[in-house]
């Protein structure tokens, strides 16, 4: 059964970020619990630093799930990465990300993904091959730290305006193949599936073993029905790959916060809706 989740910011955050609402958490789970949302990710800085009955009780409140912790601000605000020219650069975001991993463990349990994008680092374009060749030893070495906890890993693919390896879903499974850990999967995210990838349809089934998460955002990076993005496809292929995981919506809050979310419910809702129906009838 697909469920659909949204981003919330982290009340560490200082500049903006893609999600419908941010700063008070437990305000925020409430909010999205009416709309009837059944998830949340949690885009922050620093983990350690949020207290946890904080995050227990906020979601325990409003009877919302905390699918994924999201790592892109240590990369926007704090510009850390896994692969980057500078050591100290690359081992304080090792260490960040670890926190990720524990929070995780603490927060939502067996199984709580960690997503992976911007802060793998910019690597280095002028040597591709060596910046593939640290990614995998650091996800290598993540995923093992992880495995102890229960936690998954998250690999989000993100386009060339961004950085400057693994853009593709192709890229983005070449990669987890050269890790080769069970707790290494895949975050595909519509807004850059439909930048970077030849047929981002056919790209949803070949990554079917290893799709753990989706990110839903139209081609304007707005709510999902404003652009070209054609989601009843999308969705469409979701089901017959038989993905059971969430669709996580990461937007720009236009035209403002609570339009956007309640729009992204609404189409989305219809989309599975209308998939289920589809399907009842060929039975």
């Amino acid at each position: 059964m697909i469920r659909i989740a949204s981003m919330v910011g982290a009340p560490d955050l200082e500049t903006p970020t893609l999600a419908t609402h941010r700063g008070d958490l437990a305000e925020a789970c409430s909010q999205l619990h009416e709309l009837g949302f059944d998830g949340i990710e949690l885009m922050i800085r620093r983990p350690a630093d949020l207290d946890d009955d904080t995050v227990r009780q906020s979601l325990a409140g409003a009877n919302i799930a905390l699918v994924a912790l999201c790592t892109g601000h240590v990369f926007a605000e704090d510009h850390l990465g896994l692969v980057t020219p500078e050591v100290e650069i690359s081992q304080e975001a090792y260490a960040r990300l670890l926190e990720f991993v524990q929070a995780a463990s603490r927060w939502i349990g067996p199984g709580g993904m960690v997503n992976i994008g911007r802060a793998r680092g910019l690597g280095d374009p002028l040597r591709p091959a060596e910046s593939l060749d640290c990614l995998r030893e650091a996800l290598q070495q993540l995923a093992d730290d992880a495995a102890p906890h229960a936690i998954r890993l998250t690999l989000e693919p993100v386009s060339k305006t961004e950085t400057s390896f693994v853009h593709s879903t192709q890229d983005g499974l070449e990669m987890v193949r050269r890790v080769n850990r069970p707790n290494l999967g895949l975050i595909l995210d519509t807004y850059h599936m439909y930048r970077e990838d030849a047929d981002p349809l056919a790209s949803l089934r070949e990554a079917r073993e290893v799709l753990w998460h989706v990110h839903i955002s139209d081609a304007n990076r707005r709510w999902p029905g404003s652009d070209a993005i054609p989601f009843e496809q999308v969705v469409e292929t979701l089901q017959d790959i038989r993905y059971d995981g969430y669709l996580g919506l990461e937007i720009q809050p236009w035209p403002e916060p609570l339009v956007a979310a309640q729009q992204s419910i609404l189409n989305l809702r219809k989309w599975i809706g209308a998939s289920n129906d589809r399907r009842k009838t060929w039975q």
